[in-house]
């Protein structure tokens, strides 16, 4: 049976009211509807326990939006892997195209991100991507090998057991614009078959979902991408109705 997992990425957005208001229907939701559906969801870092405090006793597990590469010290706003744990994350997202311009982050530092979040036993959900330059240019899938790359240098091929990785066109973001489903179909095998013969393996042991503008009007037909296992949705699992239309049509 194919996998299914969503991820609301929440992004900087909610305050305490909101996201409880959005979280019960959600869990309503996914106790009476007997499905495969996995659910991941991550809200700001301020919301973490909260979050989990709400979601605790249901399968809906619980994500963080980014980690720093130190564990401790005198790092002032930054959040280590080891308070994450502590706040019962098990998921985090790593190198999410917005981490990447407007904080500068590389593919060294993400690599690094990473390793240390497998090293503390928790999944990282890996985002690689092109923009809208690279995609005109007929180069995405090698964008793509350069960060699968990265990753594989720093940690090594076993990088790659368990982790989650999120195809999202830079330019798709937020756009309302998404590639065509052959697009996604042919970029998504070629990061499976890649990663495959760096693993020099047959069977996949990782996951990918697809994000970019994912919406309650293009579910259904995004679903139809055989190489996908899910997909990591940011403005449309702000609002509840919506949200509940694409679990409703995913599950």
């Amino acid at each position: 049976m194919k996998n299914k997992i969503i991820t609301a990425n929440w992004k900087s957005n909610g305050d305490t009211n909101s996201l409880h208001n959005l979280l019960i229907p959600i869990i309503d939701f996914i106790k009476k509807k007997e499905s495969m559906l996995k659910l991941i969801v991550v809200p700001p870092f301020v919301y973490l326990n909260q979050v989990h405090n709400i979601i605790i006793n249901t399968n809906i597990m619980l994500g963080a939006q980014n980690v720093d590469i130190h564990s401790n010290g005198a790092f002032t706003g930054e959040i280590s892997v080891d308070m994450l744990k502590d706040v019962h994350v098990c998921y985090v997202i790593i190198g999410h195209s917005e981490r990447k311009i407007y904080h500068k982050e590389s593919d060294l530092l993400i690599s690094k991100k990473i390793q240390i979040v497998q090293n503390a036993k928790l999944i990282p959900i890996f985002c690689i991507g092109e923009t809208e330059q690279d995609y005109k240019n007929g180069i995405t899938n090698q964008i793509c090998q350069k960060q699968i790359d990265s990753v594989f240098n720093v940690i090594g091929e076993k990088a790659f057991n368990n982790m989650i990785i999120a195809y999202e066109p830079v330019w798709a973001i937020g756009s309302g614009r998404t590639p065509s489903i052959d697009f996604i179909q042919d970029t998504c095998g070629h990061i499976t078959d890649y990663i495959l013969n760096i693993q020099n393996v047959k069977k996949k042991s990782f996951f990918i979902q697809y994000g970019g503008s994912v919406n309650e009007s293009n579910i259904e037909k995004l679903s139809k991408v055989i190489e996908i296992d899910g997909f990591l949705i940011g403005s449309a699992s702000l609002f509840i109705s919506r949200f509940l239309k694409i679990l409703t049509k995913y599950s």
